[in-house]
Parts: structure tokens; C-alpha cells; sequence
């Protein structure tokens, strides 16, 4: 975490901010992700938004996401995202093509995986508490491997009272600033199995492409 910087105070002062401020932060964090991974499924609604002042871009989206365990469905912009744990399906309908993905490696991914939207924050960042407003806790989270992502830095906005992620902004190194609000938020709701895969035979007989980009 980067160092604060405040005058006229002693550097001893200013480490035990510091500490005081990670331990918050940890409290809220620990809290979070222990009711997170109670959940057996994730459904939840979402605004999407990205905006880049110096490129003149203010697009917003709206999509849906359903989480089982290490599977998720997203439903976004015209195009499903699919993964049964093992492979990446994504299902450009426009275009009739389905591109089949390998999983990335944790430690190689640049970009955030959908179904780590409400988790991110357990591995791979320092995390600075920022503050509180109107019952919404504020966190920063900078990632360990900075030079390997394209953010620097992600917020997380926690609703006090639900114990939940209502809102993520990441910040990207070109300028532009990624959001996730959480509109509808459903835990352990019954999702089958059969959500998570994608029938690659149906797709090719609608005239589909399907283009394996696999190892």
C-alpha cells in the first residue's frame, strides 16, 4: 500500500494510522467474504458503465449473472458468457459464433473474472479502508502485480446493513473508469447444473461458428 503522506506528523503517527486503517479494512473484508462464500448461488442484476474523459466514452449496459461455485452465466450486451468450471464459452449472437476459451491462470489474468466480481478483494491486493457514507463502507484495493494488470486500483462499495458488494469501480491505466452497480442482489436460490454449459451441437445446427481458441 502506498505510504500516507502527511505533514507535520511523526512517522511513528503515521504508521499506526496506517495499521489502524488496514485492520479496519481486514475487519470489514474478512467479514464480507465469509457471508459471501455462505452462499451456494449468486443471482444478481447489474448496470455496467465505462467511461474515458480523455477518449470521450460514457456507454452504460445492462446484464445479468447467475454463480454456482466456480461456474458462472453472464448475460450481457448481446452476448452470453458461459463457464462449467473448466472452459470459457462466449456466445456472440449478433455474429452467430461461439469462441470456446481456455480458464486463465489465476496469477496470468489481466482482467477480472466475472464470477470473482463479489470475491476479488481475498487474493492478490493490499487493501486501504477509505470511508463511510450514508451507511456505505468504502474500500481500496490495490493489486500486488500492478505492472501485470490493466487497472490500478479497484473500489469497493459495501452496503453496512446487508453485508454486501453494491457497487466495484475499477480504474483502468488508460484513464477509464470500469463500473458495476448491483441492482438485484438473490443468495442460494436453485440454479441447475445444465445453466453452466452450452449444447455446442444445438449452436452448429442454427448455423453457428464455432471457433476453439483452446490449447
Amino acid at each position: 500500500m502506498k505510504s500516507l503522506i502527511i505533514l507535520l506528523l511523526t512517522v511513528a503517527t503515521s504508521f499506526s494510522a496506517l495499521a489502524q486503517q488496514d485492520q479496519k479494512a481486514k475487519a470489514i473484508l474478512d467479514k464480507l467474504s465469509a457471508k459471501t462464500k455462505a452462499y451456494k448461488t449468486i443471482k444478481a442484476e447489474f448496470k455496467f458503465t465505462i467511461t474515458n474523459k480523455s477518449e470521450g466514452i460514457n456507454e452504460s449496459q445492462t446484464g445479468k449473472i447467475q454463480i454456482k461455485g466456480n461456474k458462472y452465466f453472464l448475460s450481457i450486451a448481446g452476448q452470453d458468457v458461459v463457464s462449467d468450471g473448466k472452459d470459457i464459452y462466449t456466445v456472440l449472437k449478433d455474429a452467430e459464433e461461439i469462441q470456446i476459451n481456455n480458464l486463465p491462470d489465476e496469477d496470468e489474468e489481466e482482467f477480472i473474472s466475472p464470477n470473482k466480481i463479489f470475491t476479488l478483494y481475498e487474493s492478490g491486493f493490499k487493501y486501504k479502508y477509505i470511508k463511510e457514507v450514508n451507511g456505505v463502507q468504502i474500500i481500496n484495493l490495490y493489486p500486488n502485480d500492478a505492472e501485470d494488470k490493466e487497472y490500478h486500483r479497484i473500489a469497493l462499495y459495501i452496503n453496512k446493513a446487508k453485508g454486501q458488494i453494491s457497487k466495484v469501480k475499477v480504474y483502468g491505466k488508460d484513464g477509464s473508469i470500469s463500473t458495476y452497480s448491483i441492482k438485484t442482489f438473490t443468495a442460494n436460490s436453485t440454479i441447475a447444473d445444465l445453466k453452466f454449459t452450452v449444447d455446442i451441437k444445438k449452436y452448429k445446427s442454427l448455423g453457428y461458428e464455432i471457433v476453439d481458441l483452446r490449447d
